[in-house]
């Protein structure tokens, strides 16, 4: 069977699908693969950081855009970069074992950077958070492919450290960590760490496929951050962190808010069987909001609004 991959260009990308690629094969190996590539808004427009674009989804609406019109008949998508809504007619048909979610500073250890130290990085919820824990940075916003983001440390941009994913260093091959930041303290995206395959709802034969490369426990942690996310009506940009770990069956969610400027942060962590996991997204969802954690979004998101520039795109 033929199978139409839809991805972007980056290397992390192209890594990302060939893995997904090499689990169908080890599953069903009369399967052949066609990749199609292409340039979502966010990679056209090289400049603007990410917070500007002003719109859900600027990685994956071209991509669902592809699977609607059946140019693909999948597209794998680092989670992170799904927004919990996804188009009518298309499924979240697998997602495989999770790599480590966990974000990592490179160049310095957070202790060791010198006061007033510059930090790169593209993203509102690490700004927010690495804040709440230095005040006396600079945050950088930097942008571009996990490479060119290290080259920038103690490079002609000046910078000291920059803020990436472990796992897309782990997917890449690179050792660039110099500390893996404590998720208690700086949780980690929405999905970070795991990939996505969307397909039409309507292909069961190929919805029976990618069950066969399913891993329960991770679909289990993003289905209860994803809940948590929606239910607070954020974003994948705005300063909403989150862990998971579990203890037996049962799953732990810790969930963080974190002001734009780093003052307040905002935390809730409940437990319940992983069975239970979109309930306990929800549950930890009205834990912050009881807590105030809307107001605080509200807030960030009024800070970062007077920027945007792709607004109804």
């Amino acid at each position: 069977m033929l199978l139409k991959i839809g991805t972007r260009r980056s290397p992390l990308a192209m890594a990302q699908t060939n893995y997904i690629a090499e689990l169908i094969k080890a599953k069903h190996p009369d399967t052949t693969f066609e990749l199609h590539t292409i340039a979502t808004i966010a990679d056209k427009d090289r400049v603007s950081e990410f917070h500007q674009f002003g719109i859900i989804g600027v990685f994956s609406t071209e991509h669902e855009e592809q699977l609607t019109s059946g140019e693909v008949d999948i597209v794998v998508h680092s989670l992170k970069d799904l927004p919990t809504t996804l188009r009518e007619g298309l499924v979240l048909a697998a997602v495989p074992e999770r790599a480590d979610p966990r974000d990592v500073l490179c160049g310095s250890t957070l202790a060791d950077l010198p006061q007033g130290a510059r930090v790169g990085t593209g993203s509102l919820r690490r700004r927010s958070q690495i804040l709440s824990l230095r005040p006396d940075i600079e945050v950088v916003p930097i942008r571009g492919n996990v490479g060119p983001r290290l080259a920038k440390i103690n490079g002609d941009d000046g910078l000291d450290a920059v803020i990436l994913a472990q796992a897309g260093l782990q997917r890449l091959g690179i050792e660039g960590a110099t500390e893996v930041l404590d998720p208690m303290l700086f949780p980690y995206a929405i999905g970070q760490g795991a990939l996505g395959v969307q397909a039409r709802a309507a292909d069961s034969h190929i919805l029976a496929m990618l069950k066969d490369i399913e891993d329960p426990k991770a679909r289990a942690e993003v289905d209860c951050e994803r809940a948590m996310l929606h239910a607070l009506g954020a974003g994948c940009s705005l300063p909403v962190g989150a862990s998971t770990a579990w203890d037996g069956d049962r799953l732990h969610l810790h969930g963080q808010i974190t002001s734009f400027d780093g003052l307040k942060r905002l935390t809730a962590s409940l437990d319940r069987p992983g069975r239970e996991a979109v309930e306990l997204g929800l549950a930890t969802a009205e834990a912050l909001r009881l807590a105030g954690g809307v107001d605080v979004l509200e807030a960030s998101y009024r800070s970062v609004g007077a920027h945007f520039k792709y607004v109804g795109a």
